[in-house]
């Protein structure tokens, strides 16, 4: 297979000649933005949720003259063309350098083949260990990730898919995922301190043709005491988590309401934008 063609501040090139200077504000400083798209058999589902996302977050950098999504989605789209891939995904970075005293962004895009996520996670569902940290910026999908990235050797130690911040008694949200807890057939999910992730908006729409669907503070108490919890993102999609820390969840196995979920969603998303 040949090689990936990606995009760099201007220049299309193989993946693998991408060059990040002393100069990036990325890498020197941790100035950052980025988005992270599933390619579906050759399309990308909620394309233009991630843009939005994307043009958002990039305002948390203050750029005179931010990138322009229109040019973002042009090189999206020459990636998807050139790279012809069936099942993959797109990121998306913004970050900076300086000219005249002044930062200036920089788009960096690349694709990659999709690798799911074993059957298993979502027959038996997964784990998750809790940390408290109060994240900066949340609204912004920003490249910082010192939150997650210091409970790594954790997580893989504890087999855990992920990492649930808390503040206090507040749910916020995993590092790479939205957190979702069902009680007596109603849903629930974190409104605020979080980012709206794109598959969390989806996986609304999509649950309410059913069920009843609540945004709000989401405490430690509540969702230990959850009848079923499960998580979304791009990644992953709908996800049962069985075990949070030691406490099991529920009876310990995925819940009925997300299991119908689950499918409905996969059915959502393979259908969404299909004439």
């Amino acid at each position: 297979m040949a090689e990936m063609m990606a995009y760099r501040d201007g220049v299309y090139m193989p993946k693998s000649d991408i060059r990040i200077g002393l100069d990036d504000l990325g890498f020197e400083r941790g100035f950052g933005v980025f988005d992270y798209m599933r390619q579906l058999q050759g399309r990308i589902p909620f394309v233009a949720d991630h843009l939005e996302r994307l043009n958002h977050s990039q305002s948390v950098l203050n750029f005179q003259k931010p990138l322009d999504m229109a040019q973002v989605q042009e090189v999206i789209q020459q990636l998807v063309t050139t790279n012809a891939l069936g099942d993959g995904y797109v990121k998306i970075m913004i970050t900076g350098k300086m000219e005249n005293g002044i930062p200036v962004p920089v788009l960096t895009a690349y694709q990659d083949e999709w690798k799911a996520y074993p059957d298993t996670d979502y027959s038996e569902g997964v784990k998750l260990i809790i940390s408290e940290y109060n994240k900066p910026f949340a609204e912004y999908k920003t490249t910082f990730y010192l939150g997650s990235m210091r409970e790594m050797a954790r997580m893989q130690s504890e087999k855990a898919a992920d990492v649930l911040f808390y503040v206090g008694e507040e749910v916020r949200e995993c590092a790479r995922c939205n957190i979702f807890y069902v009680k007596n057939g109603l849903i629930y999910t974190p409104l605020e301190n979080i980012l709206l992730g794109v598959t969390r908006k989806h996986v609304i729409e999509c649950a309410l043709q059913k069920f009843m669907m609540i945004e709000a503070l989401v405490t430690m108490e509540r969702l230990f005491q959850a009848d079923e919890v499960f998580i979304s993102s791009t990644t992953r999609n709908i996800m049962p988590i069985t075990h949070i820390e030691d406490r099991v969840i529920g009876n310990g196995k995925p819940g009925t309401v997300t299991l119908e979920l689950m499918q409905m969603f996969n059915q959502y998303v393979n259908n969404y934008g299909k004439s």
